[in-house]
């Protein structure tokens, strides 16, 4: 479910995401290692075309919460499967 704190912590993961501080990215480099192995974790076709350094996790989604992972790996969210 959809509500305006996942909003807001989306929003700042795509900021994140543009940014790429080095705490950011190590941070996200853990986070997408868990997201790569999940089977939470699904191609999006409009998510393909955002090219991200960490390829695990590029293109995809998150199929508990719909965000996308670029964003989602970067954000001060918490993983809705509690795996992070």
């Amino acid at each position: 479910m959809v509500n305006n704190l996942n909003v807001k912590n989306i929003i700042t993961g795509w900021k994140n995401f543009i940014s790429k501080s080095e705490v950011t990215e190590k941070l996200a480099t853990d986070r997408a290692e868990v997201c790569a192995t999940c089977p939470n974790a699904k191609q999006g076709k409009l998510l393909a075309f955002i090219k991200d350094s960490l390829k695990e996790i590029e293109g995809a989604y998150c199929n508990s919460c719909g965000c996308p992972l670029s964003a989602k790996i970067r954000s001060n969210d918490i993983c809705p499967e509690n795996k992070w």
